[in-house]
């Protein structure tokens, strides 16, 4: 049988300004496979340098079709094509041979054998140690150019400035005023998304003509180099750890005016202060306008189960976590909002972005559709799973509880109790005993004395033995109490249900929302583990239809709150503002907001003046 090979190919860190290093190096290799007369199965071209396997994907493509019978061998051009790290080295050997696999060098045209496990590993050695010397010789390079200011260093996707081949740097003025309308909406008072949501509807694009996310616009806002000041020495490349840290501000390098500034230095500041004041630590949340303790607006803290699962079946956008705070008792509340939402506000007037009424270009389409209180979604779905699955709830809680009882080891600690009591008895007797045989002269005074100390000592031992068995049965009682307090607190508890919809929603493709229903789709593939290719595509998905009606309706929620007003005033006619907030536990100023769109709709109307009269209904 012919022998098939495959060729894995990297180019080294000096080689790679060479352009042509990679294509050479896999002629070398095809060359090898022709001469040796094997059968050519596969090529591995990785395209980064690197000293571990971390990042390289076709490496590892490699070191996974070690297991398979994909090739007998695997021809390099010398060791450190493979890596430079030795732990790395040893693992792939150990892979190798186990898979019975061989290891051909074509610039020492040998294979590897295991005589040579001694030298390959200190050439592994050689390598690292060559690499954590280089790689200190760039960083101290780096530094140092940094630290005598030096060129500045310019990526070729830095918007708004290009490099020159003498190293200066110029604007490119076209991308220059779109950077400067960035910074004069920001420090005007709009948010990235919304300044996202203003360009997008321009027509400005970035360079790959995508539109600006909001998250590239804060960057751009907070990048300094756009006032003509650039930040050297920001990042450190950690050999050992393999890891880019970030270098303390005291130790970084400032050089003020290096570059040709885009805008002023008070556009900038003023823009930044903007941001600041929306990214003051306010609450334990982050929710417009609301003052909050501890945590940053817009942030979210954890990622949720629902997380990257929501999806709006209006527009197709995403729904992202949101918070705010309930009046009546500073509690907070959990919503998801469609992104489009909270980009451009709804269709209607936008009338919840204000801001983007003062920009009569602005032409972005909103979003209409509901937000989903986090709590009536859980719950919600705590009903479809106990319809739809039907756990049995006290066999889940028993099997638990016996689960803890085995983790937690409880044992009958009585019998050896019992036990240890009965020697202590025994051993009172033969004490008392002892005393009547010294008393009755059968026994001598030094024997009784002997005697007794023997006693005595067993005595002692047996009762700390029943005194660590008491604090055992003590505990014991202990554990007892907390496995019946855990049981009754999973019986009247959300516990099984939240598993049981976080099981479903670890199955969940996406969740389609709309706004009286939303839609569970789950792929087949993922569910029984099967491939997708071998199931029909009609079969690959299946999903769970959830009417909810006007559940998560704005519209409808304040709809009924105006029609309890309406009531309210019909039963006392000279109700107050105040007093209505106080029976609704919501603010003064809310009230009065619901009192007006009922005074808009025509609904009632107040007879009197000076605040003093009584309404009516219309």
């Amino acid at each position: 049988m012919i022998p098939r090979a495959v060729i894995y190919a990297r180019c080294s860190t000096e080689e790679e300004s060479q352009k042509d290093a990679l294509k050479k190096q896999v002629e070398e290799g095809k060359t090898c496979v022709r001469e040796n007369g094997w059968v050519l199965n596969d090529i591995y071209v990785e395209s980064r340098s690197g000293t571990t396997t971390k990042g390289r994907s076709e490496y590892n493509r490699l070191y996974s079709d070690l297991t398979c019978d994909k090739f007998d061998i695997i021809v390099i051009k010398s060791q450190d094509r493979l890596m430079r790290n030795t732990k790395d080295w040893y693992l792939f050997v150990d892979r190798l041979l186990t898979e019975q696999k061989r290891l051909y060098i074509y610039i020492e045209r040998k294979f590897y054998t295991t005589d040579d496990a001694l030298i390959t590993g200190i050439k592994a050695i050689l390598a690292e140690e060559y690499s954590r010397e280089l790689s200190k010789k760039i960083n101290n390079a780096h530094e140092n150019r940094q630290k005598q200011g030096g060129p500045v260093v310019l990526t070729s996707n830095t918007y708004g400035y290009r490099k020159l081949p003498d190293k200066s740097v110029v604007i490119v003025e076209e991308e220059a005023k779109i950077k400067r309308r960035m910074y004069e909406l920001c420090a005007a008072g709009f948010g990235s998304r919304s300044i996202s949501a203003i360009l997008k509807s321009e027509g400005i694009t970035g360079r790959n003509g995508k539109p600006f996310t909001d998250s590239a616009i804060l960057r751009m806002i907070h990048n300094p180099l756009n006032k003509g000041t650039v930040v050297m020495n920001r990042l450190h490349y950690d050999f050992e750890s393999k890891r880019t840290m970030k270098v303390p501000e005291e130790e970084q390098y400032v050089y003020e005016n290096k570059v040709p500034p885009i805008v002023s230095e008070e556009l900038w500041e003023a823009a930044n202060e903007e941001i600041a004041k929306r990214a003051e630590t306010i609450g334990t949340a982050g929710v417009a306008g609301n003052r909050k303790r501890g945590g940053k607006r817009g942030r979210n803290t954890g990622k949720s189960q629902l997380s990257g699962k929501l999806v709006c079946g209006l527009c197709g956008s995403p729904y992202y976590r949101r918070t705010r705070k309930r009046y009546k008792d500073n509690s907070i509340i959990y919503e998801w909002k469609c992104k489009r939402y909270l980009e451009t506000g709804r269709n209607e007037g936008k009338a919840d972005r204000p801001k983007l009424k003062q920009i009569n270009s602005f032409k972005a389409d909103g979003c209409d559709n509901v937000h989903l209180e986090e709590t009536k979604l859980y719950e919600l779905l705590e009903q479809v799973c106990d319809q739809r699955y039907r756990p049995d709830k006290t066999k889940i809680i028993g099997h638990m509880v016996d689960l803890l009882k085995t983790v937690l080891r409880e044992k009958d600690y009585q019998p050896e109790f019992d036990r240890e009591m009965q020697k202590k008895e025994k051993l009172l007797k033969q004490m008392d005993m002892l005393v009547e045989k010294l008393l009755d002269e059968i026994i001598s005074n030094e024997v009784y004395r002997r005697k007794q100390k023997r006693l005595e000592e067993q005595l002692l031992g047996v009762q700390g033995r029943i005194n660590e068995l008491e604090r055992q049965k003590a505990k014991g009682s202990v554990l007892k109490e907390r496995l019946t307090h855990i049981e009754k607190e999973l019986q009247t508890g959300k516990a099984v249900e939240r598993a049981t919809v976080t099981q479903m929603l670890e199955e969940a493709d996406k969740i389609l929302v709309y706004p009286e229903f939303m839609e569970i789709v789950f792929s087949l593939s993922k569910v029984t583990g099967i491939d997708s290719v071998d199931i029909p595509v009609m079969e690959c998905e299946s999903n769970i239809k959830i009417e909810y009606g006007n559940l998560f309706s704005y519209k409808e929620q304040k709809k009924k709150e105006r029609e309890i007003i309406v009531d309210m005033m019909r039963k006392n006619p000279r109700i107050t503002a105040r007093m209505i907030a106080k029976e609704l536990e919501i603010s003064l100023s809310g009230a009065n907001y619901r009192i007006r769109a009922l005074k808009r709709e025509g609904r009632i109307r107040f007879v009197g003046s000076g605040g003093k009269g009584e309404w009516e209904i219309l």
